[in-house]
């Protein structure tokens, strides 16, 4: 069986398509959904409310307090985990699925004992497909060299951004990669087993980058599979508190790069003022990234200089 862990934070109009478009699609493999609210400010919608109601293969739960997308999603994982799942698929509450996805991420992963984690395509409503990266480790000279990119100086980076950057447009088979994306993608549960759940040390973003790097040290391959697509309709979660979720980017960051990548402080300091400076720059258009400058500052500084 496969578990389908849904985080959901508000948007429960968004929510409902995404949880009828998994019960509308042509799935053969036996799954559960776990829908996991995230301690919202709004209720959920009559609407939700009926399909969940309707659907004995939906588990309603609610997080007692908002502690960010990787404790929100442990909630659903470790149920799964509980109900001997052989797969888990982490799916943003934006995604729609547009085919039986599960049962082809599933087989590929039955089939490829070393492969940990296993991925579709991702595309935006117009039939874009979305920017796909983690062809390469992101190091903490990756950050400075990607940066980099749309700058007089992108000519210095472009070898980095080369292969960091997928253009999986280009792929019809399977392509093993570095990391995937976090907005939908299937676990082998053998593997969360191993390199464990998502670190509930960061609030928001740097997920797929921490993934990748405990998939390395646990020896698992990644892959996406193109054959398979959803539709991601980006930016509902970060979209209601722009300054807020700049400020989850910034400390996530620097969790990542201490922890994960070893580095040094002192080699933090230039990639830390950079983001300041961001910040600065969207405070000059902006009276709601303002009125957040404190706070932004304090956060970053606490990370920056807390104990790993």
């Amino acid at each position: 069986m496969t578990g389908i862990v849904i985080l959901t934070y508000n948007t429960w109009d968004v929510t409902e398509k995404c949880v009828n478009s998994i019960l509308s699609s042509p799935i053969e493999t036996s799954y559960k959904i776990y829908l996991v609210d995230n301690h919202s400010e709004t209720l959920p919608t009559e609407g939700i409310k009926k399909v969940v109601k309707e659907n004995g293969n939906i588990t309603y739960f609610r997080a007692k307090e908002n502690r960010g997308y990787s404790a929100g999603n442990n909630i659903g994982i470790k149920e799964a985990l509980k109900d001997h799942c052989d797969y888990i698929l982490i799916a943003n509450n934006d995604i729609i699925f547009t085919g039986d996805v599960l049962t082809g991420l599933s087989e590929f992963l039955e089939n490829n004992d070393k492969a940990g984690i296993a991925a579709p395509k991702i595309v935006l409503p117009g039939g874009k497909t979305q920017e796909t990266n983690l062809g390469c480790k992101m190091t903490l000279p990756g950050k400075y060299l990607w940066i980099l990119r749309n700058t007089p100086l992108g000519f210095a980076s472009k070898r980095f951004c080369d292969n960091f950057h997928i253009d999986i447009d280009k792929y019809t088979f399977p392509l093993r990669v570095f990391g995937v994306s976090g907005c939908c993608f299937m676990f082998r549960s053998e593997c969360v087993k191993k390199i464990g759940c998502f670190d509930e040390n960061t609030f928001l973003y740097e997920e797929e980058n921490i993934i990748s790097c405990k998939m390395e040290m646990k020896g698992y391959d990644t892959y996406i599979i193109p054959e398979y697509t959803v539709i991601h309709h980006h930016g509902y979660s970060t979209a209601a508190n722009r300054p807020a979720a700049y400020a989850a980017f910034v400390e996530s960051e620097i969790y990542y790069c201490r922890k994960y990548l070893k580095s040094p402080r002192i080699f933090l300091i230039w990639l830390s003022l950079i983001r300041i400076l961001n910040y600065v720059r969207f405070s000059i258009k902006s009276p709601e990234y303002r009125s957040y400058f404190g706070k932004f500052l304090k956060k970053t500084a606490v990370r920056f200089f807390k104990r790993i």
